[in-house]
């Protein structure tokens, strides 16, 4: 389990992502949600609470295809419209796995640009991506590295980011000190309490 700390913060999907929503431009944030249900209800209550404010959403699913993600935020609880602010380039959905092993020059820079054309736009990029889709390489050893190799804030950068974990992988697949070298390099751990059952 985690070491509590002053920056961990505990909470059901709406008290979580009213805490990413408050989060400082820069935020580098770590999120372990316990279930796929309870990722689900966060994503959601999330992307309602600023799309079409003053921020850009990218979305990078593991456990769900980008199909069932627009689904999930276009039926009665969220009832986002996704066709519209995908067509604003408000809201982006991208597989996780395509995002950090699929593209040619790799996410950081994709990321980069898209945060570029969020400050263009008068808007911040948010960033929510499971970071399961190392482990479908078995590469926990390159997740440490990726996760290092990042700032622990992002300064000067028009984004904020949510690395977000199943419970179950960070507790089984990390040692003690891996899972206390992620949490203190994030700015911020937000734990998910679960809702309802689910994988």
């Amino acid at each position: 389990m985690t070491t509590e700390k002053e920056n961990v913060f505990r909470g059901h999907a709406v008290e979580v992502s009213e805490e990413l929503r408050k989060s400082a431009m820069g935020t580098h944030a770590l999120v372990l949600y316990p279930n796929l249900l309870t990722l689900r209800e966060l994503y959601s209550f999330y992307a309602r609470s600023v799309l079409g404010d003053s921020e850009i959403v990218l979305i990078l699913p593991y456990l769900e295809t980008v199909g069932s993600v627009k689904r999930i935020l276009s039926e009665d609880s969220a009832n986002i419209d996704v066709r519209k602010y995908e067509r604003e380039q408000s809201l982006l959905i991208m597989d996780s796995l395509k995002g950090y092993f699929g593209l040619q020059e790799g996410l950081i820079p994709f990321l980069i640009q898209t945060a570029d054309f969020a400050k263009k736009s008068g808007k911040s990029l948010s960033v929510l991506s499971d970071m399961g889709s190392f482990f479908y390489y078995d590469n926990k050893d390159d997740l440490l590295q990726y996760e290092m190799a990042l700032p622990s804030k992002y300064e000067k950068m028009n984004l904020k980011g949510f690395c977000a974990y199943h419970q179950r992988d960070f507790d089984k697949r990390f040692s003690e000190k891996d899972r206390q070298d992620l949490i203190k390099h994030h700015g911020k751990t937000l734990i998910l309490l679960s809702s309802s059952n689910g994988n």
